[in-house]
């Protein structure tokens, strides 16, 4: 069930799937209680499917505090081997997407066994390590953080179907900026790189910027209150690591955005595109 990872992020299907559970560990004895599934292509949403699971074993204190899920809630819900048919179909050809892919792979791997099922060939993208990489600086990376500074809004947490839902946006807000700077296969979901890869493609154009005088639009993540923004910059200093070792420096230049002279830290740089051939400030 392998999906290709020469394919164009645009041309590949993904199910986003997201559980939550009895406790923290199948190893444990934990079981799946609820899972959503969210099947992507084209950053469009093609099927979902959600459903409360009967774990055969009790909801932990810890879990409860966190999922509210009660044992009444569970009365009559479907074991996950009568699930896992509809699961195992929606998964085939696609790649899995998860926040915390080693937490929900883990769950899943340990359900599928159960159920009689065979190991998953899937590839996986982990919608946490990316965050890390393209949000940079954040401090705490919990879904509903890391969506608050998306813009996407997050009204019901740690229920199954909506977490996978949140996880299905921030994963087409990544894939759009590992777009932006030319990544766009499969294979650059899994990259632990990315950080330094688009600092280097970030570096170069705005050195480029600078050598023609042109202004550049950027897409910015700023630093003092986690908002993202539009600037148009006229660039005069770009500062900072070289491009060779992909660390970030800093783009100095006109903000006509905040009116003034203004320094932008490359690896908070979302996306940028030259707009224009003169500098007008």
């Amino acid at each position: 069930m392998d999906t290709s990872q020469e394919l164009h992020l645009d041309d590949a299907e993904y199910l986003v799937i997201d559980f939550e559970t009895t406790g923290l560990s199948p190893d444990s004895g934990d079981r799946a209680c609820e899972i959503g599934a969210v099947k992507l292509r084209g950053g469009a949403v093609m099927e979902t499917f959600g459903t409360l699971i009967d774990p055969q074993r009790p909801v932990s204190p810890g879990a409860y505090a966190v999922n509210g899920i009660s044992p009444q809630m569970l009365l009559g819900a479907p074991t996950f081997t009568e699930i896992a048919e509809k699961l195992w179909k929606m998964m085939e050809g696609t790649v899995l997407v998860a926040y915390n892919a080693p937490f929900d792979m883990s769950f899943l791997t340990h359900e599928l066994r159960l159920s009689g099922y065979p190991r998953f060939t899937n590839s996986v993208a982990d919608a946490l390590t990316m965050a890390r990489q393209l949000f940079p600086g954040l401090g705490r990376y919990p879904q509903a953080n890391v969506a608050r500074v998306a813009g996407i809004p997050f009204p019901v947490k740690h229920r199954a179907l909506e977490d996978a839902m949140v996880t299905s946006k921030l994963f087409t807000v990544f894939c759009s900026i590992l777009k932006a700077h030319d990544c766009v296969h499969v294979s650059d979901l899994a990259r632990r790189d990315l950080t330094a890869l688009l600092n280097a493609k970030r570096m170069s154009l705005v050195e480029g910027a600078l050598e023609r005088k042109q202004n550049i639009w950027i897409k910015y993540l700023s630093p003092a209150d986690f908002q993202i923004t539009d600037r148009v910059i006229s660039p005069t200093e770009c500062v900072g690591a070289g491009r060779e070792r992909g660390a970030s420096g800093y783009l100095i230049g006109y903000c006509h955005l905040a009116k003034g002279e203004r320094n932008f830290r490359i690896d908070r740089i979302l996306d940028i595109r030259v707009i224009s051939d003169r500098l007008s400030p």
